[in-house]
């Protein structure tokens, strides 16, 4: 039966909803990653991964992004699309301090997540972007509620609840999962996020998967940029 995961960085690190299914759900399992490559040394044959961490960087600072940020944006419409930022140019990547990114044109969301942004590109290659895609929860929910914009963001008491909704028609342990884990090693809006991930590599694999833009670029790398749902 196939395995997939849905990735999103934690307090703790990282957190993975790892998903077998066949026609449905089969089985769930959470675990905590102090690295991402410890997805890969849980000795569980992953097929697709989908995580909500930048793949693929443009070099220099561009306004707005790269393209799938701005469609990304413009798909969600206001106030959704706030969620989505401009993730660092490769050239921010070596930035330690937040004065030393802000000159690298990186707020402080962008400067926030920019460890897990370089340790993600440190080891991406073409060959490996087969199989981990870059996905974005908001964009996931989206498409889950049939090309709607969820009404409230994550971290009310409303959008939460909206959020869990739209998950348990797909998996049976979304309760389990919010009540695993303690706010210090991994949120309840991240745990939500990991669970729109898994759904999108669950999409991935059935071939159901769309991407922004429908024939993302490469970088200078060779990566694609691209955000799935």
């Amino acid at each position: 039966m196939p395995i997939v995961a849905g990735v999103d960085s934690c307090p703790a690190g990282w957190l993975a909803v790892v998903v077998t299914f066949f026609e449905e759900v089969i089985q769930e399992e959470f675990h905590l990653l102090g690295r991402f490559q410890e997805l890969f040394q849980l000795g569980v044959p992953v097929s697709y991964v989908a995580v909500d961490i930048p793949v693929g960087l443009l070099d220099q600072v561009t306004e707005g992004g790269r393209q799938c940020d701005r469609l990304a944006r413009k798909l969600l419409g206001r106030p959704r699309s706030s969620s989505i930022f401009s993730p660092p140019a490769r050239q921010a990547l070596g930035c330690r301090s937040f004065d030393e990114a802000r000159r690298h044109g990186l707020n402080r969301q962008s400067f926030g997540i920019l460890d897990k942004v370089r340790e993600l590109d440190d080891i991406m290659t073409g060959d490996l972007q087969t199989r981990i895609r870059e996905a974005h929860p908001e964009v996931c929910f989206f498409a889950m509620a049939g090309l709607s914009s969820a009404r409230s963001g994550k971290k009310k008491t409303e959008g939460r609840q909206e959020r869990v909704a739209l998950l348990q028609g797909h998996f049976f342990q979304v309760a389990e999962g919010l009540a695993r884990f303690p706010a210090s090693k991994a949120a309840p809006d991240d745990i939500l996020d990991a669970y729109a991930c898994a759904w999108t590599a669950m999409r991935l694999f059935r071939g159901e998967a769309a991407c922004l833009p429908e024939e993302p670029p490469l970088d200078s790398r060779g990566l694609h940029m691209g955000i799935w749902y």
